[in-house]
């Protein structure tokens, strides 16, 4: 088919956006809001009706992530394997029963084992969307579009601090306490959501029920063009490929970088600003909501402007140093500028979810389904064992100043940032010898990498 002018590739590209995005969002909204409304819970007395100790409840934490990052790789490949139409949904389905089964734990040995279920049950979504947006979009408009659906987290957290301030006053109603209303409710909601997803996500262009055929067609061959010869077909030496390739590894440390402070930051912002910043429990709640909300429109203005200028690692370093910023100015104030040090939430907040757009970058770097799949597991499966050390560094000793959870956050953070220069640097000098060798006719059909 003739290419498609700006106009037409516009127009199509929105239909898929409204099909696609909504229900992919949402469904990642309810991931983060289930996975992180322990922290509300907390502050609302849950450790203390289940009689939990200090180190218990950073068990409880960090279990989730053990059993999330085994299940990513897995998930990638039987999602590659069976259909994202079926296995997306099914999984929400489950953590979503889950999260209602976690309102009733009545001690820490229950509670860690819901924990330990929900983090296989949700470790699909994340990498399966991922590797199910690049199949709909084509490299330069992935990024905004990944944004968009990324953006759900720091929503969650607005909408978690929202939420968990209503559901608490219920405290007492059907003999619950208001914290066990917070997980009902939430995994109700996801229930829902999961029956949407099984009627709304499709697998691919080739198959979709809601573009014409013409569209179809149109959409493929875009596809095409933007990846010459990439196979499709679910491939064992695919696999392999991408346990071998620098690419994936480099990617997964800056992920790394970033993922600890992240989920360290979604777990314990109401505890920071409970204890840290010494306002009252229904207040923090309420108090999260700001930075939450400013970092959503943040996210997505940085994936606007990383596909507009098809530029990912500049934009990256920007947002990974303002966040570096605010955990800068939460080690070095004291605990009597509670303002300063709010307003460092807010950059915090900017920073580690606008740096989301390290995710797409390496599956604008990688060609083939399989390898795109099971790379960008393996990248985000590196990233989630920043969760496990996450539920550790903000320990309740070392309230109100937690100065070695923001020296850790601070800490990764420059390592994230390193890690960027470096990429930077190496795929340029790939780009630069993909230039030299089709010039001297040596190779034909080139692979150039986005920077």
């Amino acid at each position: 088919m003739p290419p498609l002018t700006p106009e037409e590739q516009v127009h199509l590209l929105r239909k898929v956006d409204w099909q696609l995005l909504p229900i992919i969002t949402l469904m990642y909204l309810m991931s983060f809001l289930d996975r992180t409304s322990i922290g509300n819970a907390k502050i609302a007395n849950m450790d203390k009706e289940l009689g939990l100790s200090p180190g218990q409840y950073n068990i409880a934490l960090s279990i989730l992530f053990v059993s999330y990052c085994s299940f990513e790789i897995p998930s990638n490949i039987i999602l590659k394997k069976l259909k994202p139409s079926v296995w997306l949904p099914s999984i929400c389905l489950a953590w979503g029963i889950l999260t209602v089964c976690n309102g009733f734990v009545q001690n820490f040995g229950s509670l860690v084992v819901v924990r330990l279920l929900l983090g296989f049950m949700e470790a699909g979504l994340f990498p399966g969307v991922n590797f199910l947006l690049t199949v709909w979009y084509p490299r330069h408009a992935v990024v905004f579009r990944f944004t968009l659906f990324f953006s759900a987290a720091s929503l969650s957290g607005a909408f978690g601090g929202l939420i968990a301030r209503g559901l608490v006053a219920a405290d007492g109603a059907g003999g619950l306490s208001g914290w066990r209303w917070i997980f009902i409710i939430e995994g109700l909601i996801t229930i829902i959501v999961s029956f949407l997803g099984y009627f709304l996500i499709q697998d691919s262009p080739a198959t979709s029920r809601f573009l014409s055929p013409e569209d179809s067609a149109a959409l493929q061959a875009l596809l095409k063009r933007d990846s010459l010869n990439e196979s499709e077909e679910f491939d064992w030496a695919e696999v392999r490929a991408a346990f071998c390739d620098w690419k994936v590894y480099l990617s997964g440390i800056i992920c790394l970088g970033i993922a600890l402070p992240a989920f360290s930051f979604a777990l314990f912002l109401p505890s920071i600003i409970n204890s840290g910043l010494g306002f009252e429990a229904a207040d923090s709640q309420l108090m999260t909501v700001p930075p939450y909300a400013t970092a959503f429109i943040f996210t997505i203005g940085a994936g606007w402007y990383s596909d507009r200028k098809e530029s990912r690692g500049l934009p990256l370093l920007l947002f990974i140093v303002i966040c570096m910023v605010g955990y800068i100015l939460q080690l070095t104030l004291s605990q009597h500028q509670q303002g300063v040090k709010y307003f460092a939430t807010f950059l915090c907040a900017i920073g580690l979810f606008a740096a989301g757009i390290n995710i797409p970058w390496l599956g604008n770097n990688l060609r083939g389904h399989t390898r795109r799949a099971v790379g960008g597991a393996v990248q985000i499966t590196t990233g989630q064992l920043g969760g496990v050390a996450a539920a550790y560094i903000y320990r309740a000793p070392n309230a109100p100043g937690y100065f070695l959870g923001h020296g850790m956050a601070l800490g990764f953070l420059t390592m994230a940032a390193v890690g960027t220069v470096l990429q930077l640097w190496l795929l340029r000098r790939e780009n630069s010898k993909l230039d030299k060798e089709e010039k001297e006719g040596v190779v034909k059909d080139s692979f150039r990498y986005t920077l």
